[in-house]
């Protein structure tokens, strides 16, 4: 029994609990003086764990709220706060480490002609899908937050723009066939994606630079024709 797989002769375990809720338990010993364990070590190692259940469950709270404040309520991605803490952290990583990191930034083409077709509930659903696609496909080093209204940005660590392309390529291909059954908007005016990719320390050296390369390339795709991906150049600045 568990006496023996101690070695003694006395134990008590006491549960952690909030409310009605079970966090744990303690388990205490005699392994070492092997005195009996006394109704007034019982009533002490229960006011423990009494406050060990507190401050357990108070800390669970702290790091919950911390996290809903980072979230995005709508897409449930990173918000624009914590992807400027986020970009900040990975760029300063990749300078220590001499590493390339780029930024993709995205916006939703014809979203204002959709939600005057369908109406905001179904716009805030298209942003819902679009928001799952980035978080499906990309991988798990990579954050990927709203940026605003129907733009979005992910940040993609030890990647060349080449690659980062090829991926901003995937989620363009992916928004389009998710959307290219939408009988109630012409052809040209259907939900798609497009993207700008800048790379640090090539295309620029700071946060703000960073943002500002991916923007403009993002501008020059809505601007082209939109549904498609540009990389960020210095004849762009």
């Amino acid at each position: 029994d568990i006496t023996r797989m101690l070695n003694t002769n006395f134990f008590v375990t006491i549960p952690l609990k909030t409310k009605d809720k079970v966090l744990g338990a303690i388990l205490v010993d005699n392994v070492f003086n092997k005195k009996p364990i006394t109704k007034n070590d019982v009533r002490m190692l229960t006011m423990f764990a009494n406050h060990a259940s507190l401050a357990i469950e108070n800390s669970r709270l702290y790091e919950e709220t911390v996290y809903l404040s980072s979230i995005d309520w709508l897409t449930k991605l990173w918000n624009y706060g914590r992807f400027q803490q986020l970009l900040t952290s990975e760029i300063e990583k990749a300078r220590i480490q001499s590493a390339p990191l780029c930024l993709v930034m995205v916006d939703v083409d014809n979203f204002k002609n959709y939600n005057d077709t369908h109406g905001h509930l179904n716009g805030d659903e298209a942003l819902r899908n679009i928001a799952g696609i980035f978080h499906d496909k990309s991988r798990k080093c990579d954050p990927v937050a709203r940026y605003g209204g129907e733009e979005f940005a992910i940040i993609m660590p030890n990647t060349i723009k080449e690659n980062a392309k090829l991926f901003a390529e995937r989620l363009r291909s992916e928004v389009e066939k998710f959307y290219a059954q939408d009988s109630d908007m012409i052809p040209e005016k259907r939900l798609t994606i497009s993207a700008g990719v800048a790379i640090y320390p090539e295309d620029a050296v700071t946060k703000d630079e960073l943002i500002s390369m991916a923007d403009v390339a993002l501008y020059q795709a809505k601007h082209s024709g939109k549904n498609r991906v540009y990389l960020a150049t210095r004849a762009m600045d």
